[in-house]
C-alpha cells in the first residue's frame, strides 16, 4: 500500500531538491541582471552541480560569423578549454546539432557509441575525454540567443530527459536575464528598472505584456498574468515604519522570483506601491494559481514577520480577447481574493460579473460561512447553466476549487469507484501547501487503491451519497483514515460521494492548522458534489469507464490466455498478441536478457512481427528499454527525439513515442515489454499504469512457467530412476532402451493431433509402460521359449502391478490408464480388461503398436531383428485385429518421413 491516497504527504525535502534551488539561486541572480556575466557563472556552475555533468560551457551565437561563441566553462574541462576563454568558436557548419539548434529552437544530444551521432560530435567527445553530451537553446523572447552546453564523464550515468528538461528552464532563466540586459543596454536602467525591488517597473511590463499578447494572438498560444497585492501593507507602515514596508515589499519580490523560477519564460514586475505583476506566456491558470502558491510558501519559510498576498490571476481566452480586459480581469480576481479575506488566490473567468469594474476596497474579513455561500450561490449558477457543456470531473473540481478557497484546505482529491469493483482511481488532485503538487493535476488511472482497506470510505462509496469528516485526533474515527492523515501531515478530512450511472465520484477536501473547520461546509460540500453529477454522464467519466473497462478486459484475456500457457514461449507470444492490440501500439515486443547479457526478441507484433527481427540482439544497457531495466520502473517517452538515452531499432525509423516496462522474475530483470507508436504523445499515464500491470501478469506467468519446468525436470527424473530400475531387472532384454519408443510415440501423437498434456501422459506411458515386470519373476520374464498356460497369468499381470505401482504418482495420474492398456488389442483379445476399438485410450493404441514396432526390430536372444519393410508389413497385416488401422497408418507415415 502506498502511504497515501491521491495526495502525496508532505515531505521534508523535494525528490528533486537540488535541481530546485539550484533553480532558486539562478533566479536570484537573474532577478537583478547587473552584471550578466556572474549570472551566467552562477547558472553554469548551479546547473553542472545540479544534474550531475563533467562540464557545462554558456556560448552565445553571433550570426554574423555563423558561429558559436562560447563564453563560460565550467567543471572538468577538457584540453584546450579554458573558464573565460578568449577566441572559443564552434563555426556551425561544422556542427550540424548545433546549427539545427538556434536555426530551429531543438535541443540535442549524443554519446560516443550511439548508432545515430555523426563524425564531427563524435571527435569532439574522444578530444574531450567524455562520454556523452546535450545542448540546449538560449531563448530571448522566441529568438535564438545561445547555447547551454553540458557533457558527461566515463563511467558516469548518461543525461536523460529530466535533465534536458531541467537545463531549459535553466535556459529560461538565463534568457530573463539576458533580456532584462539586453533592454537595459539599450534604454536608460532606470527607465525600466524598479529601484527598490530591482524587478521590472510598470513601463517594462506594459512593454512585454503588449508583445506578449501580440504573441500569443499570433502563434494561438496561452497568456495568463498573476496579480498580487500585498495584505495590510499600511498596518505594516503605521506600525513599524516605512523601512520595514519597504523591507515586506522586497520579501515579497524574492519570494516571486523564487517561485517564477520554475518555468521558464515568466517576468516579475512592480505595478505600483503594494502590487506586482507576473507575466506568464505559455501558462494556464492552474499554473498561475501554482506560482501564487509557490509564492505563499516562500514567504512562509523565510525568516521575517508575517506576510500574506491576495492574488487574482486571468488568462487570454473565453470572452477575455485583449490586454485591457486581461488586466480587468485579473483584477476583479484580485478583489474577490481581497474580499474573502486574503492570503490566497483567486482565478476569474469569463462572465460579466468577473469584468466588472473593481469596486472600492473593503476591509472586512468574510466569515467561512460567509464564503461557503458564496462558493454556493456561484456554483448553483454555473451548474444550471452549464449542463450541457460539462461532465463529472469538471464540475466536481469546480467544487473542490470553490471550497478549497472558502475553507483554505491544504489539499483536495477526486477519485472514482467502478460499481461493483474492488478500487479507488484518483484522477484528480491539488496541494496548495506543497510547492510539488500546486495547482491541478488530471489525468486518467493516476493512482488505484484498494477500497477494503478504508472501511470508512467503503461504506461511504456503498452507499452512493452523503459524507464524512474525519480528525487525526478523534480516536473514535476509522483507524486507517486517521493512518493516512498522519503520514500526510494533516488535520482533517471531509469526504464527499455522489453516484453516476457505472461510478461513484469520491471528494476529498483534506486539512491543516490553517484551515477553516470542515464542518461548517460538511452539509454543502455533500450538496455540491451531488448537484455536480448532471442527469447523464458526459465525456469524461465516459473516458474513465472506457479506460477502466479496457483494462479490466485486457487483464481478464491475458490472464485467461496465461493460464493456458505452460512454456514461457507461449506465454511471451500471448501477453504481445493481446498487448498490441489492446494498446493500439505501432510495434509492440517482448526483449529478455540471454547468458551473455544481451536483449534479444522473444516475441514481437507489427513493425517487431517481422521475420527478419526474429534473430535481433541488442546490448541490455542500450536504449529506453535499457533505462527502464535499470531504474526497474515504466519509461514513458511522449517524445523519443527528446529522449537522451534512446537509440533506433531495426523497423523503427518513424517511431516518435515510446512506452517501456521491466518484466521482473523473482525480484531479478528477465526482460522488458515494449511498445512504440508512429504518434507523439500516443501513450499517456493510464497506458503506463495498463503496461505496468500486464508486465506484473506476465512475471507472475513466467514465475510459474519456470516452477513448471523445474517440476517437469523433477518428474523426468523420477520416470526415468523408475525406468533405470527396471532396465536393471531386465538388461537382457532392453537393447535399445526407452528413448526411441518415446520419441515415436511422440511422434505419432502429433500426427494424430493430440493436445499437449496428453502428449505428455503418452511421453510418461512409453516410458514407464513396462514397469510392472518388476513384479514378474525373472525365470518367466526372461524364459527363451513360449510361456505355458500357468505362466502366462504373471505375465499378463504385470500392467496392473504397473498400475500399483505409479497411482501414488500424482503427476503420471494421466498416464496411469495408458499403462494398464497398453496391452490391449483393437479385436479384445488383448489384457488385462479385453478393452474393444475405441474403448481402448488412444495413447494406449498408440504405445501397443509402436512398442509392438519396437519389439520386432529389436534384436533378441531368441531370434534376429526384422528389417523395415519387414516389421512394417507385419504392422499392416495385423491392423484391425490387433492394432488400431489409423494408428498404424500414422505410424508407418513417420517411418516414411525417418527414412
Amino acid at each position: 500500500m502506498e502511504p497515501s491516497r491521491g495526495i502525496a504527504a508532505a515531505p521534508n525535502e523535494s525528490p528533486a531538491g537540488s535541481e530546485r534551488e539550484a533553480l532558486l539561486r539562478v533566479a536570484a541572480a537573474a532577478a537583478g541582471a547587473a552584471d550578466l556575466e556572474e549570472v551566467l557563472e552562477v547558472a553554469a556552475e548551479e546547473a553542472r552541480a545540479a544534474i550531475g555533468a563533467a562540464s557545462l560551457s554558456v556560448s552565445r551565437w553571433e550570426r554574423d560569423a555563423a558561429a558559436l561563441r562560447t563564453i563560460i566553462n565550467v567543471g572538468d574541462l577538457g584540453p584546450g578549454e579554458e573558464r573565460y576563454p578568449a577566441n572559443e568558436v564552434h563555426p556551425l557548419s561544422e556542427y550540424r546539432a548545433a546549427e539545427r539548434l538556434v536555426l530551429e529552437g531543438q535541443p540535442y544530444f549524443n554519446s560516443v557509441d550511439a548508432q545515430t551521432i555523426d563524425e564531427v560530435s563524435m571527435r569532439r567527445l574522444r578530444r574531450l575525454g567524455k562520454e556523452s553530451e546535450v545542448g540546449v537553446p538560449i531563448l530571448v523572447e522566441g529568438e535564438a540567443w545561445g547555447e547551454v552546453y553540458a557533457t558527461t564523464a566515463p563511467g558516469e550515468p548518461r543525461f536523460r530527459s529530466e535533465d534536458v528538461r531541467f537545463l531549459e528552464t535553466v535556459a529560461g532563466q538565463l534568457a530573463v536575464a539576458i533580456g532584462r540586459a539586453e533592454l537595459f543596454s539599450r534604454v536608460s536602467r532606470l527607465a525600466y528598472e524598479d529601484s527598490l525591488t530591482g524587478l521590472a517597473n510598470r513601463r517594462a511590463l506594459e512593454e512585454r505584456l503588449n508583445r506578449a499578447v501580440a504573441r500569443a494572438d499570433g502563434r494561438g498560444t496561452a497568456l495568463s498574468v498573476l496579480l498580487c497585492d500585498v495584505d495590510e501593507l499600511k498596518a505594516i507602515n503605521d506600525a513599524h515604519g516605512h523601512d520595514a514596508g519597504d523591507r515586506a515589499l522586497r520579501r515579497v519580490a524574492e519570494a516571486l522570483v523564487a517561485a517564477a523560477a520554475e518555468r521558464p519564460g515568466n517576468l516579475v514586475g512592480r505595478l505600483s506601491g503594494d502590487e506586482f505583476c507576473v507575466v506568464m506566456e505559455g501558462a494556464t491558470l492552474e499554473q498561475a494559481r501554482a506560482l501564487a502558491n509557490a509564492t505563499f510558501a516562500n514567504l512562509e519559510q523565510d525568516e521575517g514577520p508575517s506576510l500574506l498576498l491576495s492574488c487574482g490571476a486571468a488568462a487570454l481566452g473565453r470572452g477575455v480577447d485583449d490586454l485591457a480586459e486581461l488586466m480587468r480581469a485579473a483584477d476583479a480576481a484580485l478583489y474577490r481574493a481581497k474580499r474573502h479575506g486574503g492570503g490566497q488566490v483567486f482565478t476569474a473567468g469569463s462572465r460579466a460579473s468577473d469584468l466588472a469594474p473593481r469596486p472600492e476596497r473593503r476591509t472586512m474579513r468574510r466569515t467561512t460561512e460567509e464564503r461557503v455561500r458564496e462558493a454556493v450561490n456561484e456554483l448553483t449558477e454555473r451548474f444550471s447553466d452549464d449542463l450541457k457543456q460539462e461532465g463529472p470531473l469538471e464540475r466536481i473540481e469546480a467544487v473542490a476549487v470553490a471550497l478549497s478557497e472558502a475553507l483554505n484546505t491544504a489539499a483536495w482529491a477526486i477519485s472514482f469507484a467502478p460499481d461493483g469493483g474492488e478500487t479507488i482511481h484518483t484522477v484528480s488532485t491539488a496541494d496548495d501547501r506543497d510547492k510539488r503538487l500546486e495547482g491541478l493535476h488530471l489525468g486518467l488511472d493516476n493512482e488505484v487503491y484498494p477500497v477494503a482497506e478504508y472501511p470508512a470510505t467503503a461504506q461511504l462509496l456503498e452507499c452512493g451519497e452523503g459524507g464524512f469528516v474525519t480528525r487525526v485526533s478523534d480516536e473514535s474515527a476509522d483507524r486507517a483514515e486517521r493512518a493516512l492523515l498522519e503520514l500526510l501531515g494533516r488535520t482533517g478530512v471531509l469526504a464527499c460521494a455522489a453516484a453516476d450511472n457505472e461510478v461513484t465520484w469520491l471528494l476529498e477536501l483534506y486539512a491543516d492548522q490553517r484551515t477553516a473547520p470542515l464542518e461548517e461546509a460538511f452539509v454543502e460540500a455533500a450538496l455540491l458534489v451531488r448537484a455536480a453529477i448532471p442527469p447523464r454522464s458526459p465525456r469524461k467519466s465516459a473516458a474513465l469507464r472506457q479506460r477502466w473497462a479496457r483494462q479490466v478486459q485486457l487483464s481478464n484475456v491475458l490472464g485467461a490466455r496465461l493460464s493456458d500457457q505452460t512454456s514461457q514461449e507461449g506465454m511471451a507470444q500471448a501477453t504481445v498478441e493481446e498487448l498490441h492490440g489492446a494498446m493500439g501500439a505501432h510495434a509492440t515486443a517482448l526483449v529478455r536478457l540471454d547468458d551473455d547479457g544481451l536483449l534479444e526478441m522473444v516475441a514481437g507484433a507489427g513493425a517487431f512481427g517481422l521475420p527478419e527481427l526474429r534473430d535481433f540482439k541488442m546490448p541490455a544497457e542500450r536504449g529506453l528499454v535499457g533505462r527502464c531495466l535499470r531504474e526497474r520502473r515504466v519509461v514513458l517517452a511522449p517524445d523519443v527525439l527528446r529522449e537522451p538515452d534512446y537509440s533506433p531499432a531495426p523497423g523503427s525509423a518513424d517511431v516518435c513515442s515510446e512506452l517501456d516496462a521491466p518484466v521482473l522474475v523473482d525480484g531479478k530483470p528477465w526482460g522488458a515489454l515494449s511498445l512504440q507508436s508512429t504518434r507523439a504523445g500516443a501513450f499517456d499515464e493510464g497506458d503506463a499504469h495498463m503496461l505496468r500491470a500486464a508486465a506484473h501478469q506476465l512475471s507472475a506467468g513466467l514465475r510459474l512457467a519456470t516452477l513448471h519446468e523445474r517440476l517437469e525436470r523433477a518428474q523426468r527424473g523420477t520416470a526415468e530412476a523408475l525406468r533405470a530400475a527396471l532396465d536393471a531387472r531386465a538388461a537382457a532384454t532392453a537393447e535399445e532402451g526407452p528413448t526411441s519408443l518415446v520419441q515415436r510415440c511422440d511422434a505419432v501423437g502429433r500426427r494424430l493431433c493430440m493436445e499437449e498434456d496428453q502428449l505428455a501422459a503418452l511421453r510418461h506411458a512409453a516410458t514407464l509402460h513396462d514397469i510392472g515386470e518388476l513384479g514378474v519373476p525373472e525365470a518367466i520374464l526372461n524364459k527363451p521359449g513360449p510361456l505355458t498356460d500357468e505362466e502366462r497369468p504373471a505375465i499378463e499381470r504385470h500392467p496392473l502391478i504397473g498400475e500399483g505401482i505409479l497411482s501414488p504418482l500424482e503427476f503420471l495420474a494421466d498416464a496411469v490408464p495408458l499403462v494398464r492398456a497398453a496391452h490391449e488389442r483393437w479385436d479384445g483379445s488383448g489384457y488385462p480388461d479385453g478393452l474393444t476399438g475405441e474403448e481402448i485410450p488412444l495413447g494406449a493404441r498408440i504405445l501397443f503398436a509402436c512398442d509392438a514396432y519396437e519389439s520386432m526390430t529389436a534384436k533378441r536372444p531368441y531370434r534376429a531383428a526384422l528389417a523395415r519393410e519387414e516389421a512394417v508389413a507385419e504392422l499392416r497385416r495385423v491392423a484391425g485385429t490387433q492394432l488400431d488401422p489409423s494408428v498404424v497408418e500414422a505410424l508407418v507415415e513417420t517411418l516414411s518421413g525417418a527414412a
